[in-house]
């Protein structure tokens, strides 16, 4: 899925945290970014390092399936999670209608 992309300041630097360089040497290993949209954007400035956009996406249906559950004040309300790659590409956005009634109060 072809998006337009996000801006975001430092998404093309290292970001890195957490993972030691010398373990990501030779490694092309691809950040991603989950943004929950609602009638405001919350930005995930950390992100992570996953192996492809199919990874990506499965943990955006875990993290709306976990808001779902965690938060009851976004039941009713059409939020989902908007994965964009390192560059800012969105990748695909998961409703979180998908893990509860998008009619729920």
């Amino acid at each position: 899925m072809t998006g337009p992309s996000v801006p975001r300041p430092g998404r093309n630097e290292a970001g890195r945290t957490g993972v030691p360089d010398s373990k990501l040497d030779g490694l092309n290993v691809p950040r991603y970014h989950f943004d929950l949209v609602d009638s405001r954007t919350v930005t995930d400035e950390g992100g992570a390092e996953l192996p492809d956009d199919i990874q990506a996406l499965d943990v955006a249906e875990e993290i709306a399936r976990r808001l779902s559950k965690e938060r009851p004040e976004l039941r009713g309300r059409h939020f989902a999670i908007l994965v964009t790659n390192q560059d800012g590409e969105a990748i695909g956005r998961v409703p979180g209608c998908l893990w509860i009634s998008c009619t729920e109060v």
